[in-house]
């Protein structure tokens, strides 16, 4: 019996309503990232190492609090009232960072931690209630998700870099929790059917005989190595959101025909790469799957993110700034490993993981992804301690250890 026709996302009222909440909660938060580093320390006082260890423990925060949150949601039947909470709580966070006091900054990235925690699995609990019978259009829904993400990443990114530039800081966050509360009244008016439950066994049932192979004998050591995979992406993101930028603002030639590039408008460069690159991935994906395969093809990914860090080498050789060049380069290679692993390496963990264990070894994933934020705090502090060529040394190496152990893994899917 053929499945009913889902209608089209782009039809959607409740999706479109969600995807625009996204969009101005992923512009709100990378107006924050792209500055958080440069304002901890012109602002508040705090010491380039300080700052750096300080942010990575707010966004460790951040992705360990989505275990709790995700519980505390599934205890709620709406799933709009999990969502709309989440959205609140982070406009909260963006005022109070508009305020110039120390006392005030702990606040805001208390409430920040506290609703990205609650909004990261609200977001996918509201996407399971608009297409309660996944299939196909789910997926659809997932890209179009991401693609919004990225693109209020990089809105965000360039935005903050002109406001702090010529504007200042109060104006930078106040003009986010502006946008954030653009957010909130989107999810206002998005009310998921309330016709079917968030996530039925049956549809929960479907799902797994979509995504779940009929034999993966070795599938432990495929998920420990996308455990790995996804610690060592994570180390890599809280480097190229912090010390990198750190390190841009002091080594890379800003210029570009006479108009001075603000350094946040760096961090948009990948945002406006992955928009570019994902109708090629997806079109080339089938293919490199079949040749390559989804373990191979995230081992390359990691070897993207040491490369992230090898191509700076370089510039250690010269005291003198150099040129920006250098920095996409390193960008490009992030892009291509943030493709290779996020989206592919949860894909082939929920292939691998028996259903009676989802929660738990998706809770794995996103706790990786929290110790390589906070491991990539610390790391980060040693650029102020090390020489810069041993820390881009270090960096280049950990991933391939990752590739190593994912290269040599061939499920049967």
């Amino acid at each position: 019996m053929p499945c009913p026709q889902e209608p089209s996302p782009k039809y959607s009222f409740a999706f479109r309503r969600l995807c625009l909440a996204i969009l101005c909660e992923r512009w709100a938060a990378f107006m924050l990232i792209s500055t958080v580093a440069m304002m901890l320390g012109e602002r508040f006082g705090f010491s380039r190492p300080s700052a750096l260890r300080l942010w990575g423990l707010v966004s460790a925060a951040s992705y360990v609090g989505a275990l709790p949150g995700g519980y505390l949601l599934d205890r709620t039947r709406l799933p709009s009232r999990g969502i709309g909470l989440a959205a609140l709580l982070l406009l909260l966070g963006y005022v109070a960072l508009s305020v110039p006091l120390r006392a005030a900054l702990y606040v805001a990235l208390t409430l920040l931690i506290i609703g990205h925690a609650l909004f990261k699995p609200s977001t996918q609990r509201f996407l399971a209630a608009i297409y309660p019978t996944g299939g196909r259009r789910l997926e659809e829904a997932q890209i179009l998700l991401y693609f919004t993400a990225n693109l209020g990443a990089a809105a965000g990114s360039v935005l903050a870099g002109l406001l702090a530039s010529y504007a200042g800081w109060e104006v930078t966050y106040s003009a986010a929790a502006l946008l954030m509360s653009l957010g909130v009244f989107f999810l206002s008016r998005a009310d998921p059917p309330k016709s079917e439950p968030i996530l039925s066994t049956d549809t929960h049932d479907s799902l797994q005989t979509e995504t779940r192979p009929l034999e993966i004998p070795n599938r432990a050591s495929i998920i420990a190595g996308l455990i790995l995979a996804m610690f060592l992406f994570s180390l890599c993101t809280a480097q190229v959101e912090g010390a990198i930028l750190l390190w841009a603002s002091d080594r890379i030639d800003p210029v570009l025909v006479g108009f001075v590039i603000p350094i946040a408008w760096f961090l948009a460069f990948p945002a406006v790469l992955v928009l570019l690159l994902t109708p090629i991935q997806l079109a080339l994906l089938p293919r490199l799957k079949e040749r390559i395969g989804l373990c191979r093809l995230i081992a390359t990914g990691l070897l993207a993110a040491s490369a992230v860090f090898a191509v700076l080498l370089p510039t250690t050789l010269w005291p003198s700034r150099v040129s920006m060049g250098w920095l996409a380069a390193s960008l490009c290679c992030f892009v291509i490993a943030e493709l290779l692993i996020a989206p592919l390496g949860l894909s082939l963990l929920l292939r691998c993981t028996p259903k009676r264990l989802l929660g738990a070894v998706t809770g794995l994933w996103y706790s990786a992804g929290a110790l390589g934020y906070y491991i990539g705090g610390e790391i980060g502090a040693l650029w102020s301690k090390w020489p810069t060529q041993r820390v881009l040394t270090l960096l280049a190496i950990l991933p391939l250890f990752g590739a190593a152990a994912l290269s040599v893994q061939k499920p049967k899917l």
